[in-house]
């Protein structure tokens, strides 16, 4: 062998054992990129997992607040005064220092725009900018009702004070994971403010501080049994109700003159001039009586009382509700020609009407005129211009419509048309005629050239349907719209539980019909400038109408023994149907700040 060749062949050798280790490195080097790529797929898979019930949990409570929303919404007429004693088992004032569920949802206080910063604000209990401790939570002695946490008791904090979704309920989940979740919901009575008020929306506690406007805030909170995954959500909705002024119409409201004439009788607002003051006829213009017929105004008590004791050829009952249950409601049930009558007259007339404390008018003076029989009263004092409502469209459905041009303390100008579109086009039309349109429950229009402004659902043919519509089983209350100012009020319209908001253009009369809810009479003149309005309403033989007449004008005769009965009860269920009170998320309330 010569030397090349052994050269060679250990030089071989060398090379030999240098790639055994370099293939051990390698090798090595793989197993701990698999072992690693192992741990980060663990890793990977853990984080998913973890992930997927962030999510499910998320997910349900974004359901959960919904499911809140529709509960509080479905149970409105229970839910909404927190300090009528029916309610107020559902309501707890909260405390300026409770950060407990779900009070501590809310800040403390309200932010102040004319405040330097948030801390320099003011807002201890009762204050102005105080918003914690003006609002209520939800809590009754059961509470919600099941395991809102999961904890194994049902009587913790989040039990007590979450709503009772259990019975409506609750939502399932999937992928094999049960979340416990609960809903708690916080009440702000929004505060009626001053005219040119620009500071922050602020809650009452007081009822007759509040303009009708409704705030919920929702917290839903959930978690996973043995699990880390827990999450709070909370959101505000409001309601703003289309028909606030329904509570406060007193039996008769006129923006010209009302004409008591013939034998009808009124029954007063206890309260319409405040805690126990009467109020049965308030009018911009004077209250008069012509012929010999007798005028009367009595208590609703009274008015019964009669039906049931005094006159024995009169009875009562308690009308039906829309499900065919039995209301509280009491109304006059007349046999032969005998109805119910008032005993004993807060004011009465007979040819001429002798006003008592409950006629609140103008009559060009004072008027001390007392009921026969009756102890010197003092005399009445004509309504101030300032103490009338300006526009009694505004009044009634809380939409301006109307304008004073002259400083009269009367709106007497239409605000200019809006456009809004109706039948798939842009129509110029009046701004109450817009509300109608977008709020009406049911319209009547025989005018050609409106023809398809209405939607299919909203539209009927003739008067007979629109009346037996708001009489059908499935009524839901809520706005009605004669626009041809032409049918009379005969039959049964509405019910106690869901009543109407009539609304007639230019004229309405009532023919031995019965009314629950509130005849509005719209003035249609345009452009007008006429003091009182060019709206009218009469009565003639029998009827009765449960609940306010409102005039954009006058009563020019109220004749016959048809009744105006104010009731306090088909009005509040009014003021609170559900289709009269839209319910819409505040923008940039959700939040996922707040932990439980």
């Amino acid at each position: 062998m010569n030397e090349y060749s052994r050269g060679a062949f250990r030089n071989a050798l060398k090379q030999s054992g240098t790639t055994l280790i370099i293939a051990l490195v390698l090798l090595l080097l793989a197993s701990l990129l698999a072992l690693f790529a192992v741990n980060v797929g663990v890793f990977a898979q853990r984080t998913s997992a973890a992930d997927l019930r962030a999510r499910v949990v998320h997910e349900t409570l974004e359901a959960a607040l919904s499911q809140g929303a529709e509960y509080l919404k479905n149970n409105r007429s229970t839910l909404l005064d927190p300090t009528n004693p029916t309610n107020s088992a559902y309501w707890t004032q909260c405390s300026d220092t409770d950060t407990s569920f779900p009070c501590g949802t809310v800040p403390k206080c309200a932010t102040d725009p004319t405040a330097a910063t948030y801390s320099s604000v003011t807002c201890a209990a009762g204050s102005a900018n105080a918003r914690r401790s003006n609002m209520y939570y939800y809590t009754t002695s059961s509470g919600a009702g099941y395991d809102v946490n999961g904890n194994g008791s049902t009587t913790d904090v989040l039990d007590k004070r979450s709503l009772p979704i259990a019975s409506a309920q609750r939502i399932s989940t999937t992928n094999g994971f049960s979340v416990n979740y609960g809903v708690g919901a916080l009440l702000c009575m929004v505060k009626r403010q001053a005219s040119g008020y620009t500071g922050p929306t602020q809650c009452t506690t007081t009822t007759t501080d509040a303009q009708g406007a409704y705030l919920f805030t929702i917290t839903a909170v959930g978690n996973i049994t043995g699990e880390s995954a827990a999450t709070t959500l909370s959101m505000t909705f409001g309601e703003a109700p289309k028909i606030p002024g329904a509570v406060n119409a007193p039996t008769i409201v006129a923006s010209g003159s009302v004409d008591l004439t013939g034998n009808g009788t009124f029954v007063t607002d206890p309260n319409g001039g405040g805690n126990g003051l009467p109020l049965t006829v308030w009018a911009r213009g004077a209250a008069n009586q012509h012929g010999a017929g007798t005028v009367n105004t009595c208590y609703y008590e009274d008015w019964i009382r009669v039906a049931n004791g005094v006159n024995s050829n009169s009875t009562y009952s308690f009308a039906a509700n829309s499900d065919g249950t039995t209301s509280t409601v009491v109304t006059c049930t007349g046999n032969g020609n005998k109805t119910c009558a008032c005993s004993t007259s807060i004011s009465a007339g007979q040819g001429q009407l002798s006003e008592g404390s409950d006629i609140l008018v103008n009559d060009g003076g004072t008027v001390s005129i007392c009921p026969t029989g009756a102890p010197a009263c003092k005399p009445n004092y004509d309504v101030q211009p300032s103490e009338f409502p300006c526009d009694l469209f505004q009044y009634i459905f809380g939409v301006q419509a109307w304008k004073d041009t002259d400083a009269d303390s009367f709106c007497e100008t239409r605000l200019p048309k809006v456009t809004v579109s109706l039948g798939g086009s842009p129509q110029s039309i009046n701004v109450d005629e817009a509300f109608l349109y977008s709020s009406a429950a049911l319209i009547l229009d025989t005018n050609a050239t409106r023809a398809g402004w209405a939607t299919a659902a909203q539209t009927v043919a003739s008067c007979a349907a629109l009346i037996s519509a708001t009489h059908a089983s499935s009524f839901t209350g809520g706005i009605v719209w004669d626009r041809t100012g032409a049918c009379s009020l005969t039959g049964t319209i509405g019910w106690p539980d869901r009543p109407v908001a009539w609304v007639a253009d230019g004229n309405s009369d009532l023919q031995g019909g019965t009314v629950y809810g509130i005849v509005f009479v719209r003035d249609t003149s345009d452009p007008t400038t006429i003091v009182g309005g060019a709206a009218n309403f009469v009565s003639h033989s029998t009827g009765t109408i449960y609940g306010s007449v409102v005039v954009q004008g006058t009563g020019s005769k109220l004749n016959g023994s048809s009744a105006v009965v104010y009731n306090g009860t088909v009005l509040k269920n009014l003021a609170n149907l559900q289709a009269t009170n839209p319910a819409s998320q505040v923008p940039g309330s959700w939040t996922d700040r707040y932990v439980y």
